[in-house]
């Protein structure tokens, strides 16, 4: 997951992650605060997730996989495909609770 604000038309990236807004505020410890100049309030600050861990996972897998044939490089991807899927939607409801967090 990663936290940016858009307020002047482009995204600026924040170098932390907080579950919410609630603990970004507590780990900064001001609010308005500053980053690259400019003033931002912690409830501009918006989530998205980082990128999807599916085709890792798949290509991980399979290669794993080929200790076992080419049974191994099919049952390996698939694990490996299911495995970054769960875990690309546990990032998805992460950057959700952030964005509905205050």
């Amino acid at each position: 997951m990663k936290l940016f604000v858009d307020k002047y038309g482009f995204k600026v990236y924040l170098d932390l992650v907080e579950d919410s807004r609630s603990t970004l505020r507590q780990r900064i410890g001001y609010d308005p605060f500053y980053l690259n100049g400019k003033q931002y309030f912690v409830h501009e600050v918006k989530a998205e997730a980082g990128g999807s861990n599916t085709p890792t996972g798949a290509i991980i897998g399979g290669t794993i996989g080929l200790i076992g044939g080419p049974l191994g490089v099919i049952v390996g991807g698939a694990l490996g495909g299911l495995f970054g899927n769960s875990v690309d939607q546990t990032e998805i409801d992460k950057v959700n609770f952030f964005n509905r967090s205050y």
